[in-house]
C-alpha cells in the first residue's frame, strides 16, 4: 500500500465502508504516525472516533473527535460525527449544536441535516425538524428513511395528509418494508384514506404476520370507520401477539362494550382474564398514618385533564373539595394542556406532570406524596395507567368517572358508581366493590350558552333527529332502528356529527348503510368536527336526539340535554347501556325519555316527533332539570367526600385491627 496520505485515507475509508474495521483502524493510525498534521489526519482522527464509538469506548471517541476539530475546525464531518456520539449519550442540546455547525459548514452534508432533524424530534420540536428533513430529502431523494422521518415530523405537527404523502413516497422506495407500511397505514387512517390504510396494513401483516403494531393500527382504522367488531378482533390479535402492547388490550376491552351480542358476564370475564396477566407484587405495608379523622390525601390520575369530558367533569370536583377534609393531588399523564388544564391545576392542591414518568417512577412519586386514596379516572380508555394501579402504590384505589365497568384489576378496591348505572344484579360483573353515590356519578355543569331556542321543526316543515355520538356506536341494529324511525316520520332528517364523518370514505359507508334500509342520501346530514361552541350551537338544528345502543352516550347526552334536546334512550342491562338512563333518573325524567325494548324506543321517538307542544315544553324544562339533578356540585362533592371518608375509616380500622 502507498504511504501517500491522501491515498492512505482513501484505502482506509474503503476498508471501513466494507466493514473491515480492524484493517481500516490500522491504516488510520499509520496515516497519523506518518503525517499527524496533514489535512487527512483530521479525517482519520474523527473516523477513529466513529470506530471507538461503535466499540462502546465513548471517552476515547470523544477525545478523538475533539482532536479532529482542533486540527481542522472547519471540517463538517468531525462536528457531525461528534454529534452522533453526543446524541447516543442523550446530550441532545450539545448534539444539536454540533449537527447545526456541520450543516452550516457543509450545506450539502446530508447526514448533518438528517441527524439535526432527528435530535430536534427527540427534543419535541417537530416543527423545527421538518425543514431539516426537507433539506435531507433534496440531498438524498432515493433514501426511504429520509422521507419516513419527514412524515413523522409532519404527523407530530398535526399535518396528517402531508405526512401520509411523505410516507407513501417512503414505501414506494421500499415496498417490502413492513414497518413503514404499518406507519403508513396509521397516517392514511388519520388523513381519512380509510381503504388505503386498510390496504397498507393488510400488506404489512402479509409480510410480517407477527408484527403486533400492524394489527393494532388496522384495528384503529376499522374503528375510525365505525366498524367496531372488526376493530375489536384486530386489537385482540395484536395483544395476543405482544402482551406488552397494553394499548391493544385496553382498546379490545373497551371495544367489547360496542358489541350488541356480548353479555355482561362475557365482558367481565374478558376483563379479568386480560388484567390477571398484569399482576404485580404489592407493597407489604404503607407508611400512611391510619388516622380516620385526618385530612385524606386523594390522588387523581388521568390523561384527560384538558378540554375533554373527564377534565370538564372534574372542574366542579376540584373546585368544590373541602380542604378541611380532602387534599387533592392531580397526576396528569398526558403532556401539554389547554385553558381547562390551567383551571384544573388552579383547583388542585398538588399538580404533577406525570407523562414523562414510567409506572415505577410514578408509583414512587405517589408514595412520596403520601397519597391515601388513588383514583383512576380513565379505566380502559386511551392513555390509561392501569399498569400503575396494578402495583397499588396507595392503600386504597378507586375507579371512577371515565369507565362505568370493572377495570378487571384485582388491585382496584372500589368502583364509584350510581344505582341507575349499576343496578344490584350488575355488581357481579365488577371485580371491585361497587360503591353507590346517592345521586349521579357525574356532575355536569354546562357552559354559559344562550337558553335553548324553540324546536327547529316549528320553523321548518320537517323533523330533525340527531346523534353526535362516536360513529363506532352505530352498529347494524342501530342503523336499522333509526331507519325505521325515519320511515315512520315522513320527510324527517337525521343529523350525524363526528370528526371522521368529514372524510368522504367514512361518510359514504354510512350513506350506503342507511340506503340499504331505504333511506335516501338527502335525508342524511353528515358533519365532521367543529369547535365546542359551534358544536353546542348545532343542537339548535336538532329536534330529538337518538341515543345509540348498547353503548349509549354519557357526556354527549349531557350536552344534548343541556341544549334542550330530548335524548331518547334504550336502557339495557349493561352499565354502558345505562349512562343516559342514569342522567334522566337523576333529573326525574327516566319515565319520559327512556324505554326498555327497541319497539318502545322507536315508538317514543315517533311520538315525540308528532308532538310539537311536548317538544317545546321539553326544550324549556331539560336544562333546569339537568342543572338540579346532575349539576349540583355541592351535593355531588359532599357525597364523594363522604365515600372517601367511609372507605378511609374502614381501612384505618382494618390496619389498627392487625396491629
Amino acid at each position: 500500500m502507498s504511504s501517500d496520505s491522501p491515498q492512505l485515507l482513501v484505502q482506509a475509508e474503503a476498508l471501513h465502508n466494507q466493514g473491515r474495521v480492524d484493517e481500516a483502524e490500522s491504516l488510520y493510525r499509520r496515516l497519523l504516525d506518518q503525517a499527524p498534521l496533514s489535512p487527512q489526519a483530521a479525517k482519520a482522527l474523527t473516523n477513529l472516533g466513529v470506530i471507538s464509538q461503535q466499540r462502546g469506548q465513548t471517552d476515547a471517541a470523544m477525545a478523538l473527535h475533539r482532536r479532529a476539530q482542533e486540527l481542522a475546525p472547519d471540517m463538517a464531518e468531525a462536528w457531525c460525527n461528534r454529534g452522533d456520539l453526543l446524541s447516543d449519550l442523550d446530550r441532545l442540546d450539545e448534539a444539536e449544536a454540533d449537527f447545526a455547525r456541520a450543516a452550516g459548514l457543509s450545506p450539502g452534508l446530508a447526514p448533518a441535516w438528517f441527524n439535526l432533524g432527528n435530535v430536534r424530534m427527540r427534543l419535541g420540536r417537530a416543527a423545527e425538524a421538518e425543514p431539516c428533513y426537507r433539506r435531507a430529502v433534496e440531498l438524498l431523494p432515493h433514501l426511504p428513511a429520509v422521507h419516513a422521518q419527514l412524515a413523522r415530523s409532519l404527523d407530530a405537527t398535526g399535518r396528517a395528509a402531508e405526512a401520509a404523502d411523505a410516507m407513501e413516497t417512503a414505501v414506494r422506495l421500499a415496498p417490502g418494508d413492513w414497518q413503514m407500511l404499518t406507519d403508513l397505514g396509521a397516517l392514511q387512517q388519520q388523513a381519512g384514506r380509510v381503504k388505503a390504510a386498510q390496504g397498507s396494513l393488510r400488506t404489512a401483516i402479509s409480510l410480517r404476520p407477527s408484527h403486533a403494531p400492524a394489527h393494532y393500527n388496522l384495528g384503529n382504522a376499522f374503528y375510525g370507520e365505525g366498524r367496531a367488531a372488526e376493530a375489536v378482533a384486530c386489537w385482540r390479535t395484536a395483544w395476543d401477539i405482544n402482551p406488552r402492547l397494553v394499548e391493544a388490550a385496553s382498546n379490545h376491552l373497551n371495544g367489547l362494550h360496542y358489541l350488541p351480542r356480548m353479555t355482561g358476564d362475557e365482558i367481565a370475564g374478558a376483563h379479568r382474564q386480560i388484567m390477571d396477566r398484569r399482576r404485580t407484587a404489592l407493597p407489604a405495608q404503607y407508611a400512611n398514618p391510619p388516622e380516620p379523622d385526618r385530612v385524606i390525601r386523594v390522588g387523581y390520575v388521568s390523561a384527560g385533564f384538558r378540554r375533554h369530558p373527564l377534565g370538564l367533569l372534574m372542574r366542579p370536583v376540584l373546585k368544590g373539595h373541602d380542604r378541611n377534609h380532602v387534599f387533592a393531588a392531580c397526576y396528569a399523564t398526558r403532556p401539554g394542556g389547554d385553558e381547562i388544564t390551567a383551571e384544573l391545576r388552579h383547583g388542585a392542591d398538588l399538580w404533577r406532570e406525570a407523562a414523562g414518568l414510567d409506572d415505577a417512577a410514578l408509583a414512587r412519586q405517589i408514595q412520596e406524596d403520601g397519597i391515601d386514596i388513588l383514583v383512576d379516572l380513565d379505566g380502559q380508555t386511551a392513555g390509561n395507567r392501569l399498569e400503575l394501579f396494578a402495583a397499588k402504590p396507595a392503600p386504597l384505589q378507586v375507579s371512577w368517572l371515565g369507565y362505568p365497568f370493572t377495570t378487571g384489576l384485582a388491585a382496584m378496591d372500589y368502583a364509584l358508581m350510581d344505582r341507575a348505572t349499576v343496578p344490584p344484579e350488575a355488581e357481579a360483573w365488577f371485580r371491585e366493590k361497587v360503591a353507590v353515590l346517592p345521586g349521579s356519578r357525574l356532575c355536569y355543569q354546562g357552559p354559559e350558552t344562550p337558553e335553548p331556542a324553540t324546536p327547529p321543526m316549528l320553523a321548518r316543515d320537517f323533523v330533525t333527529f340527531g346523534s353526535f355520538n362516536n360513529i363506532a356506536k352505530l352498529n347494524d341494529s342501530v342503523v336499522a332502528s333509526w331507519s325505521r324511525i325515519l320511515k315512520r316520520v315522513p320527510d324527517s332528517r337525521l343529523l350525524l356529527k363526528w370528526p371522521h364523518l368529514a372524510h368522504a370514505e367514512v361518510a359514504g359507508r354510512f350513506r350506503n348503510a342507511f340506503a340499504a334500509h331505504g333511506i335516501a342520501g338527502d335525508r342524511l346530514d353528515l358533519r365532521g368536527n367543529s369547535p365546542p361552541e359551534q358544536l353546542l350551537a348545532e343542537y339548535g338544528e336538532v329536534d330529538i336526539a337518538l341515543d345509540p345502543f348498547p353503548y349509549c352516550g354519557a357526556f354527549t347526552s349531557c350536552e344534548a340535554l343541556w341544549m334542550g334536546v330530548p335524548a331518547v334512550t334504550l336502557a339495557g342491562p349493561r352499565p354502558f347501556s345505562r349512562q343516559t338512563l342514569a342522567l334522566l333518573t337523576a333529573m326525574g325524567m327516566e319515565a319520559e325519555l327512556s324505554r326498555r325494548d327497541v319497539s318502545a324506543y322507536e315508538d317514543l321517538a315517533v311520538a315525540l316527533a308528532n308532538d310539537p307542544a311536548r317538544l317545546e315544553r321539553l326544550r324549556r324544562d331539560l336544562r333546569p332539570a339537568l342543572r338540579r339533578g346532575v349539576g349540583d356540585s355541592a351535593a355531588h362533592v359532599t357525597a364523594v367526600e363522604a365515600f372517601f371518608r367511609q372507605a378511609w375509616s374502614e381501612w384505618c380500622a382494618k390496619i389498627k385491627g392487625k396491629a
